[in-house]
């Protein structure tokens, strides 16, 4: 009977020893301090990934470096319709740098806004704000691609008098 005691013990002992140095670690979402971020990836027959919201996964913004001029109609029917032109766009990766500007012509050159902008590039289109003078901000928007965009504009302050806000179509005529 001792015997068979002691085995008994020793059996215990042996499984306990046993689970405590090499019983296998459930992973949990929680153990994350041994994740390698930079490992792995994942995609779907529909093309959905995970990387999309990766800097590297989006669209590159469009080339509007240069010229480009076009149409532009004010809401002011005194103005109607006129040309706009953006002498240069200076863009440095997603921005529009300071040095880029705009020129509104209506009514064959009587009316005239023209000044410095500044603004952001996407993959769809642009963004800017500029001003042509201390009481004369403009600020507009366009979308489409590196050859030919269509946008709003909209003056404030004092030119708000004359100059309201519009629509214009451009094309780079610089490429």
């Amino acid at each position: 009977m001792k015997l068979v005691k002691t085995l008994a013990i020793v059996a215990c002992a042996g499984l306990l020893s046993a689970a405590a140095m090499g019983s296998a670690r459930h992973a949990y979402a929680q153990d994350n301090d041994e994740i390698d971020e930079n490992a792995g990836g994942w995609s779907t027959p529909d093309g959905g990934s995970a990387d999309e919201s990766t800097p590297e996964a989006r669209k590159p913004p469009l080339d509007v470096q240069g010229c480009w001029s076009g149409t532009a109609v004010d809401d002011n029917p005194a103005l109607g319709d006129g040309t706009i032109i953006f002498n240069e766009f200076e863009q440095d990766g997603t921005k529009l740098e300071n040095t880029s500007n705009f020129d509104f012509r209506f009514a064959g050159g009587s009316y005239n806004a023209n000044g410095n902008l500044t603004g952001a590039v996407s993959s769809k289109g642009i963004k800017f704000k500029g001003s042509a003078g201390t009481d004369c901000p403009v600020s507009g928007s366009a979308t489409g691609d590196n050859s030919a965009m269509m946008g709003k504009f909209k003056f404030g302050k004092k030119c708000a008098h004359d100059f309201k806000s519009g629509t214009f179509s451009i094309t780079n005529f610089c490429a």
